[in-house]
């Protein structure tokens, strides 16, 4: 019923009542009707108040189930909408790589080239320094690039692994060779805790390459000179495999551990702005991780050093036990 009606509805009721008293004084007290129909007249009366009252709780429930639906109809495009720009987003950047990565090739192989003069003599200096910097200006771009796109690629359903047995300790002496070529890692004590052979895991090559890359990169980033940084390994009681890589470093303050697994988030501090940096690599560890359906935990004091965890499931390690020392 519309408003206007039951607004009628409620003047009529009025109006019968105030029959049905008339009646019911008249007929009690000059034609002196028995009790019970008194009683039936005064319930016929009150009938049309309760029918009133029904149609008005009826159209306040109906009321609110209109506003909920409309509020529920705006909440529902305004999420398609979010999810829509953040495909988009994900999308765009995913497909970006080939016109990103091109160019900075390109710079990167000529101003290499001009640095090592591998076409002849430059003469003048100042030309092969700014060749090397040109070169080390794009190499600096280009793993933000790679960090952007890599991350972009995860969020946006498109990484896909390429699971294979996987031996750790050539991995990470893959990894070892890349960072030994820091300029700061001869003035950090890096080692790796003895053991006893390892099992294989189940896992993406080149993104367990990319995760421990991330994080001794930024253990030797935030180490000061003659620190120390180990790595070291351990099967647990549920025969997951356990990777943990240790610094004694400016460490990150309790309130900031969730912070730093979020996307371009640096904390801020005396010694990380110092740093140049995305941002990303702790994000994209958790984010590989996951997608091997493993974890990554952080245990971090300030000024005492960060140590990264990461888990990886029983389901893909190799079901043999040696008694890792670590």
């Amino acid at each position: 019923m519309k408003p206007t009606g039951l607004k009628y509805m409620w003047i009529v009721s009025v109006v019968l009542y105030v029959l049905i008293i008339v009646c019911v004084i008249v007929g009690m007290y000059v034609f002196h009707m028995p009790d019970s129909l008194v009683l039936t007249l005064m319930v016929l009366g009150v009938l049309p108040f309760l029918c009133a009252y029904n149609e008005l709780s009826l159209l306040r429930h109906r009321r609110l189930e209109q506003q909920m639906q409309e509020r529920t109809d705006e909440l529902q495009k305004a999420l398609r909408v979010a999810e829509f720009a953040s495909q988009s987003k994900s999308d765009f950047l995913a497909n970006m790589s080939h016109e990103l990565r091109t160019p900075l090739n390109a710079i990167l192989g000529f101003s290499s080239a001009m640095e090592h003069e591998a076409f002849g003599p430059i003469n003048n200096p100042t030309y092969r320094e700014y060749a090397t910097r040109i070169y080390k200006s794009g190499d600096h771009l280009l793993s933000l690039i790679n960090d952007i796109l890599d991350l972009s690629k995860i969020e946006a359903n498109k990484q896909v692994l390429k699971s294979e047995w996987l031996d750790i300790d050539i991995v990470l002496m893959d990894v070892m060779q890349i960072v030994s070529g820091y300029p700061d890692y001869d003035r950090r004590h890096v080692v790796v805790a003895k053991h006893k052979a390892l099992p294989q895991i189940l896992a993406d090559a080149k993104l367990v390459r990319q995760v421990l890359l991330n994080i001794l990169s930024n253990a030797i980033k935030f180490t000061k000179d003659g620190g120390k940084i180990k790595v070291s390994f351990k099967m647990t009681p549920d025969e997951d495999f356990v990777i943990r890589i240790s610094d004694d470093g400016i460490g990150i303050p309790a309130d900031k551990l969730e912070m730093v697994i979020k996307p371009f988030v640096q904390v801020e501090n005396v010694m990380t702005r110092s740093h140049k940096g995305s941002g990303l690599g702790l994000a994209l560890v958790d984010k590989i991780m996951n997608l091997h359906g493993g974890k990554m935990d952080i245990i971090s004091a300030v000024g005492k050093g960060t140590t990264i965890v990461l888990t990886f499931p029983s389901m893909r390690v190799e079901k043999k036990n040696d008694g890792i020392i670590a």
